[in-house]
């Protein structure tokens, strides 16, 4: 996953940071991913549009 600016996967209506794109099966909160409709990156996405678990986590690992 690249640190600064991760792939995120628009699962139903909500944006999830995930490792591979469309190939992940599990975005970083947790929740599995089996509907993904879009791809894309955090940059263009805008850290406010996505999961609140997957911001949560991310900013904690890029500290």
């Amino acid at each position: 996953m690249e640190e600064t600016n991760p792939v995120v996967l628009l699962t139903g209506d909500t944006w999830h940071i995930v490792e591979y794109s469309r190939r992940s099966k599990v975005a970083l909160c947790g929740q599995r991913v089996g509907d993904g409709r879009a791809h894309t990156r955090l940059k263009q996405v805008g850290v406010e549009n996505i999961c609140r678990n997957c911001a949560k986590l991310w900013q904690t690992e890029k500290g």
